[in-house]
């Protein structure tokens, strides 16, 4: 036992840290004989008091990892020591495998770059051209944790026991109000249903209305968060182009059995186009002709540039065929995991049940104050300003883009939302890799929208972000994404 490694952990106590080595020792198989030394042998060889081995030997014995004979000492319990020398055989085993379900296998074959690099922490760069959040100021922030210090005062009180799972009524109704004002949308709250996020109103809109081998249409491009969902679902995905002008609904004729349509009409995901209001109707009315769903996801239309934000197409819907998403993520910031889904009257009692089955409740504290942000004007007050800054961080990156790469590069999607697409045609799709390292040896992170095609564009592609850096941090980004590609050229 002389080899015992103790190594503390900041703020762990002696006693833990050799309970601790002797369990991974134990667990591993290396104590070989199955009896440890004596609490007085081992606290001289590792120069601690023998309460401390105690302690540990205390806790292995209450965990059931040894056990004590009287007058013969502490032994490793023998169905532990016979586990571990089985551990690495059975773990290394080919048929050891879980034996998964349908959605299981689903999910791990269509594993792709994407979904496993989703949630990694990256390395911080001093230019991250990511689309994500509105750049908020330091009062959109000082006003949320306000309204955040002051319910979590009096949470216990305010709400002692679980929210419906459809969310919080009085959140329900601010939200019904502010769509009403801000979107065109008429709906009662019990028709809004409080999710973790738009993705999770994807999820539960997909699981409600499609079965295996059941037809769904998606744009081309797409948002990646319907992609994934679908492939849980095991669909059958039907990707409809989509022009400057969104998706081409006309092509929908084509594939009068899909159930559910998946739309951006507001501001296509990625490529920025605008659905016409003869889109619009065509779609509503193909839906109501093959008894269809449409999903709205109108992730980032508060933030238009040129006129008005354009209404959403569940303000022209006669019939309940759309159920439309929203999420504060995009608004606020993307830690804040509140989104919405407005459903049909009749099928909001039984998406509030779905919700239910994963999920009790969306967290209260954050509905608490959200309900607040939106009734005292808050919200709106931030989207005017947020809409304002963008604005001239826009400018900056059109300028920056037609100052450095004027004939390089084409701009799409740049009357609203928080990025633009660029294409690079100069580059083949293959030269995305040996570009992103150019720009992160310059301090820039790039993002490729290949991901968001079923089949990858021929150029390469990029989704640039512009809501995160200051105006003259955009200028220098969009420098180094010019010296990157002429380091390609003349390598």
């Amino acid at each position: 036992m002389s080899q015992l490694a103790l190594a503390l952990k900041p703020g762990q106590p002696l006693n833990r840290a050799v309970y601790a080595a002797l369990r991974e020792r134990i667990l591993e198989g290396s104590i070989s004989s199955g009896r440890l030394p004596s609490s007085r042998v081992l606290a001289e060889e590792l120069c601690v008091s023998r309460n401390t081995v105690l302690f540990a030997y205390e806790q292995l014995a209450a965990e059931g990892y040894v056990e004590t004979r009287r007058g013969a000492g502490t032994f490793v319990v023998p169905a532990v020591g016979t586990r571990s020398q089985a551990r690495h055989q059975i773990e290394t085993r080919p048929g050891a495998r879980h034996r998964l379900s349908g959605l299981g296998a689903r999910l791990a074959a269509a594993q792709s770059e994407a979904t496993r690099s989703a949630g990694k922490a990256r390395k911080p760069v001093p230019y991250d051209l990511r689309s994500a959040g509105s750049g908020y100021d330091h009062r959109t922030l000082n006003a949320w944790a306000r309204l955040l210090a002051r319910h979590a005062r009096n949470l216990p009180r305010a709400l002692p026991g679980y929210q419906p799972p459809g969310g919080f009524p009085g959140l329900r109704e601010a939200l019904a109000d502010y769509l009403a004002r801000a979107r065109g949308l008429d709906c009662i709250p019990e028709q809004v249903i409080v999710t973790q996020g738009s993705q999770q109103g994807i999820d539960i809109c997909l699981r409600l209305f499609v079965d295996p081998g059941d037809s769904v249409a998606i744009e081309e491009p797409h948002w990646t968060g319907y992609s994934h969902c679908l492939a849980a679902c095991g669909a059958r995905v039907v990707c409809i182009p989509a022009d400057e002008r969104g998706m081409q609904v006309e092509q929908l004729e084509n594939h009068v059995d899909a159930k559910v349509v998946c739309v951006t009409p507001s501001h296509q995901f990625p490529t920025g186009g605008v659905m016409p209001l003869t889109r619009r109707l065509h779609l509503l009315d193909w839906a109501q002709r093959h008894r269809a769903a449409i999903l709205e996801d109108d992730y980032d239309s508060e933030f238009r540039y040129e006129g008005h934000p354009i209404e959403c197409l569940h303000s022209l819907d006669d019939h309940g065929r759309v159920v439309y998403l929203g999420s504060a993520s995009r608004m606020l910031f993307p830690a804040l995991r509140i989104g919405w889904a407005v459903v049909p009257a009749t099928l909001s009692r039984t998406f509030e049940q779905l919700k239910a089955t994963t999920d009790r409740d969306t967290p209260s504290l954050e509905q608490l104050a959200f309900a607040d942000f939106i009734r005292e004007g808050l919200l709106e007050r931030h989207v005017r300003r947020a809409r304002k800054r963008l604005a001239s961080r826009r400018s900056a990156l059109l300028e920056a883009l037609d100052r450095e790469l004027p004939e390089r590069a084409e701009v799409t999607g740049a009357s609203a939302g928080i990025h633009v697409l660029l294409r690079l045609r100069e580059l083949p799709q293959a030269a995305f890799v040996p570009l992103r390292q150019a720009c992160l040896a310059r301090g820039i992170r790039i993002y490729s929208a290949a991901p968001n095609y079923a089949q990858p564009p021929a150029h390469v592609e990029l989704l640039v972000g512009y809501a995160s850096l200051p105006e003259e941090d955009i200028s220098s980004a969009i420098s180094g994404l010019r010296e990157a590609l002429d380091s390609l050229a003349n390598p």
